[in-house]
């Protein structure tokens, strides 16, 4: 058994808590809490795919018990708790093992959503995910990498993961009946560096060449650190020229209706990421008695409820809306990206999601799913660490208003909190003005560019 795990019986094993990590570098897990400004945080992957509604019932109540009742799905689809304390800490974890509620620990290995079950993917990604998991718990176990590394396993399918960043990615191909798996490094499937395709059969092995590189590079190397000449060169004897397949196009929201078979699939998107826990366990109640068997997370802060005859997704819809869940993927809020802010985290120097509902009530022609808006309490970005198409960050001396980058990048202006709706509420004027026939809000701020948004934020300061 694994240093700092402990087992109660047959149950799953129970993690010995650690101090609080303070460290964006460090994945918040139960053995090391991270401290936010409400408490302690924990993340969770669950090792089954999808967990009954029961389960979520039980997760929420234990989050209103030992936190302050605030579940939260992340970008990358894990599960958030907040508001921990640090003698509530082990009790969740002793409460989720005497359930058998089991979690991945350590390399985040990360698959589409609803992989094996996706009649559109080009492979179910689960088997060598597992494989993976398998030799990182085993032969690969002393291999010293960084806490926050991820590999993306993309069988593809309608939900794939071609536009999530990862430090090292396997992309299936289909070459005739043979399945070979493109690996690229440090970045989505289309910023990636490629390294070799292979055959499924020598997926493992090339894959533990680059962890070993990583290893050779140091605990804190990630993919973007790599030698891709270096690695292509140890790759070559596995290197295969079937490469004709093509990779999954851009997924789709996973928010809104899907057809599985015979049988239906309902995104629910959670505000901004977050639910209280009475709201998520009525919800879940009700998709039980609808007929839900199988709840997973997903990527894009969205559950997935599967199970439900097609006569029965029209009320589970009517339900989750009705507790204030999103089932549209032309939400508008689905295209801002908003972190705690300062109403759970120390680093937050404001309230981001009042400036949210702001945006969604006074702003939607910047909303139309073109690009996203990323609402950060400060430079660090975490609720979406890409480049965004506007993005609003907290500073010292106000609100920075990017454009086109990171949040701590140069912004092009700085806003005070009193600003930013007059601002906002400009800029989509000016897009809703000034866009031709077919454009998206996206297209239409880069051909105006920076004097548009300027001159909308003039115009808000006056």
């Amino acid at each position: 058994m694994s240093a700092g795990l402990q087992r109660t019986g047959n149950a799953p094993a129970v993690p010995q808590v650690a101090a609080a990590s303070p460290r964006r570098g460090a994945c918040p897990s139960l053995a090391a809490p991270m401290q936010t400004g409400d408490g302690l945080l924990v993340r969770l992957r669950p090792k089954r795919p999808g967990l009954p509604p029961s389960d979520w019932v039980l997760l929420a109540q234990l989050a209103a018990e030992h936190g302050n009742g605030l579940l939260e799905v992340t970008a990358r689809g894990n599960l958030q708790i907040r508001g921990l304390r640090g003698e509530t800490v082990p009790r969740l974890a002793a409460a989720l093992a005497e359930a058998g509620i089991d979690f991945h620990r350590g390399v985040a290995v990360e698959t589409p959503a609803l992989s094996g079950l996706d009649p559109q993917e080009i492979a179910d990604a689960t088997p060598l995910a597992a494989a993976i998991r398998d030799a990182l718990g085993g032969p690969l176990s002393m291999l010293r990498l960084a806490p926050k590394l991820s590999i993306v396993i993309d069988g593809g399918g309608r939900l794939n993961l071609a536009d999530m960043v990862a430090d090292i990615r396997l992309d299936a191909l289909r070459g005739g009946e043979s399945l070979f798996w493109r690996i690229s490094v440090g970045g989505d499937a289309d910023a990636a560096r490629a390294v070799a395709t292979v055959a499924d059969a020598d997926a493992l092995a090339a894959l533990s060449i680059i962890l070993k590189a990583l290893d050779g590079a140091g605990p804190a190397a990630r993919g973007r650190n790599l030698d891709v000449d270096g690695l292509k060169e140890a790759l070559a004897s596995m290197a295969t020229e079937e490469s004709s397949g093509t990779l999954s196009a851009c997924p789709l929201l996973p928010i809104g209706r899907h057809e599985i078979g015979m049988r239906g699939v309902l995104g629910i998107g959670l505000p901004y990421g977050a639910a209280d826990a009475a709201s998520l366990q009525v919800l879940m109640r009700g998709l039980s008695g609808l007929g839900a068997t199988e709840i997973r997370l997903s990527p894009h802060r969205a559950l997935l409820a599967l199970g439900l005859s097609a006569g029965k997704v029209e009320a589970a819809t009517v339900l989750a809306e009705e507790l204030g869940f999103w089932t549209r993927a032309d939400t508008p809020g689905n295209a801002i990206a908003v972190c705690a802010g300062s109403a759970g985290c120390a680093s937050g120097s404001f309230d981001t999601r009042a400036v949210a509902d702001l945006l969604t009530a006074s702003a939607t022609d910047l909303l139309d799913g073109s690009m996203t808006i990323h609402i950060s309490g400060c430079p660090k970005g975490c609720a979406h660490p890409r480049a965004a198409g506007l993005a609003l960050c907290g500073r010292p001396e106000g609100i920075g208003l990017v454009l086109g980058g990171l949040a701590g990048d140069a912004a092009l202006a700085t806003l005070s909190p009193r600003a930013i709706c007059d601002v906002m509420e400009n800029l989509a004027a000016k897009v809703r003005e000034r866009k031709l026939k077919g454009e998206t809000a996206h297209r239409t701020i880069d051909r105006l560019g920076a004097g548009t948004i300027l001159e909308a934020v003039q115009q808000g300061r006056q």
